[in-house]
C-alpha cells in the first residue's frame, strides 16, 4: 500500500551509567578509584534511500536506538549504544510533529539528518578524582536519549508533473510515453498514487522523470477529494503538462486547474508549461484546431495528442525535452531550525527567609549524582557557582542564614 504521510515516534538511547568503584587485589587493600564512564546512547537518524518508494515500509510506529552500556571496575568504559538508521523514500520531508518545524528535507540517495540525540554517558567515580578529592564515593548516571514524534511527508520527484482531471488520460500517457505500466482504465475515478517513469529520447541520450499525479477536481485547494495531497505532489516538479480530455470542455478544465493551483500555491504556475489536448481520435473533423485556438489564449503551447493511437506523441515528447532546458531545479526546502531556549535561574521566596530555586540545569546535575550525594557536596557546589546560582541567589536578595532548596536539597546560605 503506498502512503505519503505518516507519524512515527522516535527514542535516541540513553546514556550508559557510571560506576563507582575502587581497585581491590591481594597484599592492596586501599587501591584507588577506578569506575569507568558509562557510553553514550545511540542517535536516530533518517536516511534517503532510492530502494524505498513508499511511507509505508516505514512499518513500525515507534524506533528505539540503543543504549549505551554502564561503566565498570578497573575504569572499564561502557560501550556506545549503536545508531539507528531509518530508510525513507528520496523526497522525504521530516517536521516535528509538536512544532511543526521542518527538519530536513530529503532528496539525494544517503542523504541523513539526525532526528533524536544519544544521552551522554554518565561519568565513573575515577573522573572526580583531584588533589583534594582523592577516593570519592559518587558517579554520574547516564542522560536519557532525545524523544521526538515525526511528521514524515513524501513529494514525489520528478521533472514534469501530469496535471489533470481523473479520466484525463494521465496514465494512459505515462503509459504511452514510458516504460511505467500504471493502471488504466475507463473509468471517472483518480489515480490513487503517483506514478512514475522515464522518458528517453530515439537515442537514449536524454532522459526525464514523467509523473502521474492524483488527479485534481474543483475545490482540491479546499481539500476536497484527494486536493491537497495532489497538490502537494506537484511541488517538486520543473515543470507542468497539464492533460486535457478533448471531449470534455477543455477550455473549462483548464481554467479549474489553473484556479485551483493558483489556490494552492501561485507560484507553481511561473513553472513552465505545457497543454496536451489529449483524446482528440475523438473529435469530428474541425474541432480540434477549434479547441487548440481556444486554449491558446492561456498563455501555454496546445499540442494535439491521442495516447490511444500515437498521434503527436513524438512532437510532445520533443517539446518537453526542450521545455525542460530551460527550466531551474527545484531546491529542496531550506530548514529553519526554531531557537530552543532553556529556562534559566528562577528564584522565589516562599516565606520569610526560605527561597526555592527553579533551575533546570542545576537539577539534572543532582539529579545524576549515584552513590554519597553527601560527599558529592563540594563538586556540586563549584558546578552551581559555574551555573550562576550564586549570582541569582544575590540579584533575589538571598542573605546569609536565609534557607535555600534547589533540586530537593535544603541549606542555609553562606555567602562566598
Amino acid at each position: 500500500m503506498f502512503r505519503d504521510q505518516i507519524e512515527i515516534e522516535v527514542t535516541a538511547g540513553r546514556g550508559g551509567d557510571g560506576v563507582v568503584s575502587f581497585f581491590r587485589e591481594k597484599f592492596i587493600p586501599k587501591g584507588g578509584p577506578d569506575g569507568g564512564d558509562g557510553g553514550r546512547g545511540g542517535d536516530v537518524y533518517l536516511r534517503a534511500s532510492e530502494h524505498v518508494d513508499s511511507l509505508a515500509k516505514v512499518s513500525r510506529r515507534h524506533y528505539k536506538a540503543e543504549s549505551g552500556a554502564h561503566g565498570q571496575g578497573g575504569t572499564r568504559h561502557g560501550r556506545a549504544g549503536e545508531d539507528l538508521y531509518i530508510d525513507v523514500p528520496l523526497g522525504t520531508r521530516v517536521y516535528d510533529a509538536e512544532t511543526g518545524e521542518l527538519l530536513a528535507d530529503l532528496v539525494e540517495p544517503g542523504q541523513v539528518v539526525r532526528v533524536a540525540r544519544g544521552g551522554e554517558g554518565g561519568r565513573g567515580n575515577a573522573a572526580f578524582t583531584s588533589p583534594t578529592r582523592q577516593a570519592p564515593r559518587f558517579a554520574e548516571a547516564g542522560l536519557p536519549g532525545e524523544k521526538r514524534r515525526l511528521r514524515l511527508e513524501l513529494l514525489s520527484l520528478a521533472d514534469v508533473g501530469l496535471v489533470g482531471y481523473p479520466n484525463a488520460g494521465k496514465s494512459s500517457l505515462l503509459a504511452a510515453l514510458t516504460h511505467a505500466r500504471p493502471k488504466v482504465a475507463s473509468y471517472p475515478f483518480t489515480t490513487l498514487t503517483p506514478n512514475l517513469g522515464v522518458v528517453e529520447d530515439a537515442e537514449g541520450m536524454r532522459r526525464f522523470t514523467l509523473a502521474d499525479i492524483p488527479g485534481i477536481i474543483e475545490g482540491a485547494s479546499e481539500g476536497k477529494g484527494l486536493g491537497l495531497e495532489f497538490l502537494r505532489h506537484i511541488a517538486r516538479t520543473r515543470g507542468l503538462l497539464f492533460v486535457l480530455d478533448a471531449s470534455e470542455d477543455p477550455e473549462e478544465a483548464l481554467g479549474t486547474l489553473l484556479r485551483e493551483i493558483e489556490a494552492y500555491d501561485p507560484e507553481l504556475l511561473r513553472r513552465p508549461a505545457l497543454v496536451a489536448l489529449n483524446k482528440t481520435d475523438l473529435l469530428e473533423e474541425g474541432e480540434t484546431e477549434l479547441w487548440a485556438d481556444a486554449l491558446a489564449r492561456y498563455g501555454y503551447p496546445v499540442l494535439a495528442i491521442s495516447a490511444k493511437t500515437g498521434e503527436g506523441l513524438s512532437a510532445l515528447k520533443e517539446a518537453l525535452f526542450a521545455l525542460l532546458e530551460k527550466a531551474p531545479k527545484v531546491k529542496p526546502a531550506e530548514p529553519k531550525p526554531k531557537e530552543r531556549v532553556e529556562a534559566g535561574i528562577r528564584v522565589r521566596e516562599v516565606e520569610e527567609g526560605v527561597f526555592e530555586v527553579e533551575a533546570p540545569e542545576i537539577e539534572r546535575a543532582v539529579a545524576r549524582i549515584k552513590g554519597d550525594l553527601f560527599e558529592a557536596m563540594p563538586y556540586l557546589h563549584e558546578k552551581f557557582k559555574r551555573l550562576g546560582l550564586e549570582e541569582a541567589l544575590r540579584r533575589a536578595g538571598v542573605r546569609a542564614g536565609d534557607t535555600v532548596r534547589v533540586a530537593g536539597l535544603e541549606f542555609e546560605y553562606i555567602p562566598d
